[in-house]
């Protein structure tokens, strides 16, 4: 491993073994800490860390598989951490102990000077950020429930770059095994991962608003349960993503596998133009048109009498594929016609594009109002320090509402826990806009009544809500609000029947999910909740963890319509505030290296070279409108992508990939290939 960051290797497997240990530590203790499955999650860490040292390389397609569902928040109540961070444990865990024990891992080619330049400044210059994150937050306090104002929110934001930092190594090692199947995994994960977020999408559309409703203002989220404060996490990973459902439909050969790409096609053209954001419209534009250009030009490289005869073979290969490709395009232009036609939600969104653009303007000049020294303009804030910083600012930039978990000791010893539910400081007109959830089941077709105990300083507000309910939307409720005094015992109990329709779990090809909430609606109210039960006629408890003794397990807080504080939507202004000018400088010399190298001829002959290319346009494309850091599964593939984008580059113009030594024979023939015959 050394070999590659250095040029002596005497500490390579030792190295390796020291990194295995740690990234196994690491996962088995986040494990165990797992607010719902310890057992399970160790029992399945040790199994693909075991996976992973068996077969290597299976990781570069599963890795990114996962990004689009591998996270329970709603459940767990962890917004720090979750099973996505199991994972890449497990995965480091078990690449570099195949590294440090296995006889075939030989030693790898030196690191370039400009990605070892890259990476030990990136790496440096995130601890720094990290550190300067602690400093901000008055010091770095453990806490597996902590928020986005609490220290370990610099913890949560760091762990995408330091992820990626790690995986740099093993990418390296397993791209020196074989390049093409490298990518070829890679690409299939990419194509894989956007399968599952598109058929997520296409069940919420179905069970909430109506796969063909265009009209109601619902803008989906998937399995993104980090926009439950608003936020870009979709927007990001399509961006990343779309291009590889082109590389699907134009890298499949046989009939059947090209209509699932096909089909792939058209459900990702689905989820892009009913998430009604005019900057994936954009960015997706922009990364087709980026691709069409890197494809003709890796097409115009090859020789006329190669380029020729692939296009014969093609031909005599049967034509079907002209004509399915003719029905494709024409069903992906009915889409865009269908969603976009006259009267859609998409139409008011670009009738108000002017007025969206003068607000979010004056969020950009709130944001960088927060640098209010040197050290800010040039080191920046701190990673994860936006949010409470953002909130200082004065009545237009607070919390819409928080909540912590409160603990006080009982006169029998045992230290009862309980849920303090603040409202908005001052403004009234966001009281309500921000709950505590927790989805339950069995809750349709019924009438329900809620068991609490509330303790108030003052006279404050509070509601109840049972909705239909995914992440951000309501449907259909049913409510209890109520004004409670204080009384001089401290705890009151109270039932409260909740008011309004039965709800409707949907059809049964998309069941909705429903969700319980708790909110004070008056500014400057704060009520504590203690055991709290759901019954209905059955009158069986239908909450989980009502009295909070496992802390805020299966507890999620969750914003609605108001999500200024959280995010500065513009990728490039976010990390200006948290990492300073020298961070944003040293963010865009990466990018634009990466794309440098992929544009650099040979590098852009390979066959992934166009796809990455349009991949990072378009997440850089949707960062003009959007945050895309804060969300750390995003922010890692963002990095991956990139740190993968340079290294499969890189192999062009080093020994092993130029002259095939080293690698398989099998690797030798494809890279002595024309461009045409390895697409």
């Amino acid at each position: 491993m050394l070999r590659y960051w250095f040029r002596p290797a005497p500490l390579d497997r030792p190295c390796a073994l020291l990194l295995s240990l740690c990234s196994l530590v690491g996962g088995v203790a986040l494990a165990w800490h797992h607010p719902l499955w310890p057992i399970q999650a160790l029992v399945l860490f040790a199994l693909w860390s075991l996976v992973v040292a068996w077969r290597p390389g299976l990781w570069l397609m599963v890795v990114p598989t996962c990004v689009g569902f591998l996270n329970f928040s709603p459940w767990t109540g962890w917004i720090v951490f979750d099973e996505y961070d199991l994972l890449l444990l497990a995965t480091l865990s078990g690449g570099y102990a195949r590294w440090a024990l296995s006889p075939q891992a030989g030693p790898l080619a030196p690191a370039p000077r400009a990605m070892l330049l890259f990476t030990a400044l990136l790496g440096g210059f995130g601890l720094w950020a990290l550190f300067r994150g602690f400093e901000d937050a008055g010091g770095m306090a453990w806490d597996w429930f902590a928020g986005y104002t609490d220290a370990m929110n610099s913890v949560r934001v760091f762990k995408s770059l330091g992820f990626a930092l790690l995986f740099v190594p093993l990418l390296e090692q397993e791209l020196a095994r074989s390049a093409t199947q490298a990518n070829q995994r890679l690409a299939s994960g990419m194509a894989a991962g956007l399968a599952v977020v598109t058929l997520a999408v296409v069940w919420e559309r179905a069970a909430f608003p109506g796969l063909l409703n265009f009209t109601s203002n619902y803008r989906t989220s998937a399995l993104f349960w980090e926009m439950h404060v608003g936020g870009a996490a979709l927007d990001g990973y399509l961006a990343l993503s779309a291009p590889f459902a082109v590389w699907a439909v134009l890298s499949a050969r046989r009939p059947v596998v090209w209509a699932g790409a096909a089909m792939l096609a058209l459900l990702a053209a689905y989820a892009v133009l009913t998430g009604f954001a005019r900057g994936v419209y954009f960015a997706i534009a922009a990364a087709l048109l980026i691709l069409g250009v890197l494809l003709q030009a890796q097409a115009s490289s090859v020789s006329p009498q190669d380029l020729t005869a692939s296009r014969w073979r093609a031909c005599r290969a049967g034509d079907w594929r002209t004509k399915a490709s003719l029905v494709l395009v024409l069903a992906l232009v009915t889409e865009v016609v269908a969603v976009l036609g006259t009267g859609s939600f998409m139409s008011e969104r670009l009738a108000s594009t002017h007025r969206d653009l003068a607000s979010r303007l004056e969020h950009w000049q709130r944001g960088l109002a927060m640098l209010d020294s040197p050290d800010d303009w040039w080191l920046g804030k701190g990673l994860g320090r936006l949010p409470s910083n953002y909130a200082k600012l004065g009545p237009r930039s607070e919390f819409p509402g928080s909540a912590r978990l409160g603990e006080e000791q009982a006169s029998g010893g045992t230290p009862p826990y309980f849920l303090t539910v603040l409202g908005p400081p001052t403004v009234k007109a966001l009281g309500g806009q921000y709950a505590m959830t927790q989805h339950v089941s069995h809750v349709f077709k019924q009438q329900h009544q809620i068991h609490v105990d509330i303790r108030v300083q003052k006279a404050t507000q509070v509601r109840i809500h049972l909705c239909e309910r995914h992440l951000l939307y309501e449907g259909a409720c049913q409510t209890a609000s109520r004004w409670v005094a204080p009384n001089g015992s401290g705890w009151q109990s109270l039932v409260l029947p909740l008011q309004g329709p039965a709800l409707n779990r949907g059809p049964w090809y998309a069941p909705r999910l429903a969700m319980l909430s708790l909110s004070v609606l008056n500014a400057g109210g704060a009520a504590d909740f203690d055991n709290l039960r759901l019954l209905g006629p059955s009158h069986h408890n239908l909450l989980r963890n009502g009295n909070f003794s496992h802390g805020l397990a299966h507890w999620f807080p969750a914003a609605q319509s108001y999500f200024l504080p959280w995010h500065l939507d513009n990728l490039y202004l976010e990390i200006r505030v948290e990492r300073g000018m020298v961070g944003l400088l040293l963010w865009l010399a990466l990018l634009g290296y990466a794309l440098w190298q992929l544009a650099s001829k040979p590098a852009r002959l390979r066959p992934l070279s166009p796809y990455l290319a349009a991949s990072l346009c378009a997440a850089l494309c949707v960062g003009l409108v959007s945050s895309l850091m804060d969300v750390p599964r995003i922010a890692f593939l963002f990095t991956f992508l990139t740190f993968f984008s340079i290294q499969t580059s890189a192999k062009e113009g080093r020994t092993p990939a130029a002259t095939g030594q080293g690698l398989p024979a099998r690797e030798k023939s494809q890279t002595a290939r024309s461009p045409s015959a390895q697409t």
